[in-house]
């Protein structure tokens, strides 16, 4: 299962892995103060379209569609795939900065990743 909440949340025993979603970096002390397991910059919008919707966040959509354009032409795409199915076995937690709870890139992930689920092999 794939939670998305505000990195300033509470951490939660159900929270699972919890993974940063956004292109910038955390401080190391940020990180532990979150209960921060992974930074997954790398697949996080890029940093032009991230700071793009900064300025425009009445754009979701756009920026969401674009994101999921950029995804599905990433090298990581694989990972990802393997990101989802995992998210079937075991609980993860994508965290943001945003201040919309619906309107954020780890939202934006996340309705990716689902997608890619569909594509996990059956459980045996």
């Amino acid at each position: 299962m794939i939670k998305i909440k505000h990195f300033l949340d509470n951490v939660e025993r159900d929270d699972g892995r919890r993974i940063w979603a956004e292109p910038i970096g955390l401080t190391a002390d940020l990180r532990e103060w979150c209960n921060i397991h992974h930074l997954i910059c790398h697949v996080a919008p890029p940093r032009e379209l991230w700071e793009w919707y900064q300025g425009h966040p009445e754009q979701y959509d756009r920026f969401r569609a674009r994101y999921h354009e950029w995804l599905h032409k990433s090298p990581y795409k694989p990972a990802l795939q393997q990101l989802a199915c995992a998210a079937a076995k075991e609980n993860i937690t994508l965290l943001h900065q945003e201040d919309s709870p619906t309107e954020n890139s780890a939202m934006a992930l996340y309705e990716f990743l689902s997608e890619l689920e569909a594509y996990c092999p059956p459980e045996s």
